[in-house]
């Protein structure tokens, strides 16, 4: 009888079906189209390690492959919303949903501004003070020692969840806002993700959303899923050092992502 440890299960089975699929959407992928497929790959590793910035290291790839903007922003959302799925149910036993619901009502309500200001505004100067802001403070969290825990309330998950759903339509990035607030709080990696995973999620389905509301062309919806099975590849991989590390090296992760995060608004933007 073969140990237990080499059972073949539903987690081997559907390893082996993502790799088949990935395997097939190679063979038809454009030399434009395997090089966003490895951007995106390689982006929800190093995301899923902290569970937030896939957007903006991929979209600062994106940057430079020159893509649409609104057709960068809907890749973004379609792979990262396969990367939060797979998080939010290895996380689920974590997530505490009611208390959650201020900050997730603020961002899905917030969402359409930032849509609108995507198609119909020059956000280059807003990305730019986001993206100064993002740098320098998880610039600052680097070197930071101990600091007091903030106590939580919902006035306040409330203005951050906003803040969260306008960086999420205008730049498929809604996790920052609620990442830095998740640490001021003083929570740990477990705690930070059931909070943040969630919250990413729901952002990523409204903001895809509003993009086909306003009109957006629905093809890309189609076009977009053959990079799903990349991101879910990577996303398996950085999950699996998430699980490894301790709260001290995530701290230092989320930080050095933070920065990620602010270079890649200033890339898109310059």
């Amino acid at each position: 009888m073969a140990p237990s440890g080499s059972r073949f299960t539903a987690a081997h089975a559907a390893f082996l079906l993502l790799v088949v699929w990935a395997l097939n959407e190679v063979m038809g992928l454009s030399p434009r189209q395997a090089e966003i497929a490895g951007t995106v790959g390689l982006a929800a590793l190093v995301a899923s390690v902290v569970g937030f910035a896939f957007s903006a290291l991929a979209g600062c790839a994106f940057a430079y492959l020159r893509l649409d903007p609104v057709q960068a922003v809907h890749t973004l959302v379609v792979c990262s919303i396969a990367t939060q799925l797979y998080a939010v149910f290895r996380m689920r036993a974590a997530i505490r949903w009611q208390p959650l619901m201020p900050m997730i009502a603020a961002g899905a309500a917030a969402v359409p501004l930032g849509v609108w200001v995507l198609r119909h505004v020059d956000s280059g100067a807003y990305a730019i003070g986001l993206g100064v802001f993002l740098s320098a403070y998880g610039s600052y969290t680097v070197f930071r020692r101990e600091h007091r825990a903030l106590p939580g309330g919902t006035l306040v998950d409330v203005v951050v969840g906003a803040l969260g759903g306008v960086t999420g339509g205008l730049a498929g990035l809604p996790g920052p806002a609620v990442t830095i607030w998740c640490s001021l709080r003083g929570l740990d990696k477990v705690q930070q993700r059931a909070v943040y995973q969630p919250f990413i999620l729901v952002m990523q389905v409204v903001t895809l959303i509003c993009l086909h509301w306003q009109d957006t062309a629905s093809v890309l919806a189609l076009d977009d899923l053959r990079f799903v099975p990349f991101a879910l590849i990577g996303c398996l991989a950085g999950f699996a050092l998430f699980e490894r590390m301790t709260n001290r090296q995530f701290h230092a992760a989320t930080s050095m992502l933070l920065v990620a995060s602010g270079l890649g608004l200033l890339t898109r933007a310059l």
